[in-house]
């Protein structure tokens, strides 16, 4: 598989303050687009398509170089897990996110939601420091606050 590969339920992950937009290329934090190059991307999609599950260092190469592609593979795997773990403030030490199986691969931890499309929706101050992005849900959640209504769960 070529390293532009996307699977075909592409969609949008969303973790903690972040959205991995496959359909767009794009990983977003709180709304803002996070700088991620191509490699690292498709790498970070792979492990959260396979949350909670280990996936190994030889299915990261084939999946991101395909076979007989003289690259430095395990540099190439290093590197990328690197940029993942700095763009999402990840720590090798305590991960949130990323977990080295020392001898297995990597494994991504939280449990994603798939959402087929992440609305967002701006609100705007009349102190233009004050202006602030949501998503839908954030924002109806936070009016159901306001209103002292409790939030249901389906």
């Amino acid at each position: 598989m070529s390293v532009g590969f996307l699977p075909a339920t592409a969609g949008v992950f969303v973790f903690d303050e972040f959205e991995l937009d496959a359909q767009c290329y794009q990983l977003r934090r709180r709304g803002v687009e996070m700088k991620l190059e191509n490699v690292p991307f498709q790498l970070l999609l792979l492990l959260v398509e396979k949350t909670g599950k280990v996936v190994s260092r030889k299915e990261i190469a084939e999946r991101l170089w395909g076979e007989g592609v003289f690259v430095d593979v395990e540099q190439g795997i290093n590197t990328a897990i690197r940029k993942i773990r700095l763009v999402l403030q990840d720590h090798v030490e305590q991960p949130r996110y990323v977990q080295t199986l020392v001898g297995k691969g990597y494994r991504f931890m939280p449990p994603p939601r798939v959402n087929e499309t992440v609305s967002t929706i701006a609100v705007t101050s009349s102190q233009p420091s004050k202006s602030v992005t949501f998503t839908a849900e954030e924002l109806g959640q936070a009016i159901l606050g306001a209103a002292d209504i409790p939030a249901t769960k389906e």
